[in-house]
């Protein structure tokens, strides 16, 4: 396959070495230093826990023409980003190009501007971060499949030939990857979550090992989740996948389990990292989730409550510029 990874960020650059590693042809998209860092020392991953470092020499450039023909785009990065490059996929000439960008709202700003028979939906189960040019990483095996797997499905929900074919190329790549036939719901039930699950760690300048402390904290980020799926169904919106209906367990129970798992290390790269990074994006996402409250007309006391977490570590970073 000939692959081109639009952004060269923590899930840009894991996406682009795996695959790069499993016999693809892969092209990222990178600029200013972080290009520099590609031209020079390939795409680098960092293992946390073995220390194992893979270097993935790839091809990098700077732009996307539109003759600049792809078997597959995969478009990696943040919610935020993502109006302005829409114009430039519009005017390229490949026939498949895949979302992997958090949304709450659906994608009829992609289908506005692109065919829509390109459209192809994903979202990762990997994180980490960058440190000196290399990517210190984690990919969701074992466990944190109970959570979150990366998964891929079509702008309309039927399963066909190319999905399966990311599909397989992701495996053997050794990400684990899954099909879904309504990413729509999908990426509105992880809102739902990590919404939550962020501004909780907002309350505690994102270190989860402090939030782990306090049962009633992770508590309500619980009843917040609780919230959220309640306005999904309201309106009609499945929760995706289903078996994230554990989420139906009594709220002291998950608290318990919760206040465990946010004391992990596994809860640091996967959760408090991001989240510290990407304050934009989640009040980007915040926004989104809250016209579905909107239009649920249910109340949200929990989620207020954590809402308010959010705009204080804004207000927070503003003063500190």
């Amino acid at each position: 396959m000939n692959i081109l990874i639009y952004g060269a960020g923590v899930i840009g650059s894991i996406s682009a070495n795996k695959l790069s590693l499993s016999g693809e042809n892969v092209t990222i998209l990178a600029r200013g230093d972080r290009y520099s860092e590609i031209k020079s020392n390939g795409v680098v991953l960092i293992n946390p826990k073995t220390g194992k470092r893979e270097v993935a020499k790839v091809s990098v450039t700077e732009t996307l023409e539109p003759n600049d023909v792809y078997d597959y785009i995969f478009v990696v990065m943040q919610r935020t980003q993502v109006e302005d490059v829409l114009p430039i996929l519009s005017q390229n000439k490949s026939s498949n190009t895949v979302f992997m960008v958090n949304t709450a709202l659906g994608y009829a700003d992609y289908a506005d501007k692109i065919d829509e028979k390109r459209i192809i939906i994903g979202f990762p189960s990997a994180g980490g971060e960058r440190k000196n040019g290399e990517v210190h990483y984690f990919i969701g095996r074992g466990l944190m499949r109970a959570f979150q797997t990366t998964t891929f499905g079509e702008y309309h929900c039927h399963k066909t030939e190319r999905v399966k074919q990311i599909i397989k190329m992701f495996n053997q790549a050794g990400i684990p990857s899954v099909y879904c036939n309504n990413m729509d719901a999908w990426q509105k039930t992880h809102v739902a979550i990590v919404t939550s699950i962020g501004n909780s760690l907002y309350g505690y300048k994102c270190i989860n090992y402090e939030l782990s402390k306090s049962y009633f904290d992770v508590a309500i980020m619980v009843k917040g989740i609780k919230e959220g799926f309640s306005v999904l169904k309201t309106l009609k919106i499945k929760v995706t996948p289903p078996k994230l209906n554990y989420f139906k367990l009594p709220t002291f129970l998950l608290a318990r389990i919760f206040k465990i798992v946010m004391g992990t290390q596994l809860a640091e790269v996967t959760m408090a990292k991001h989240t510290s990074v990407a304050r934009e994006e989640m009040i980007y996402l915040q926004n989104e989730f809250d016209e579905l409250i909107k239009k649920s007309m249910i109340n949200t006391p929990n989620i207020d409550k954590l809402r308010i977490n959010l705009y204080k570590q804004n207000e927070h970073n503003m003063c500190n510029l």
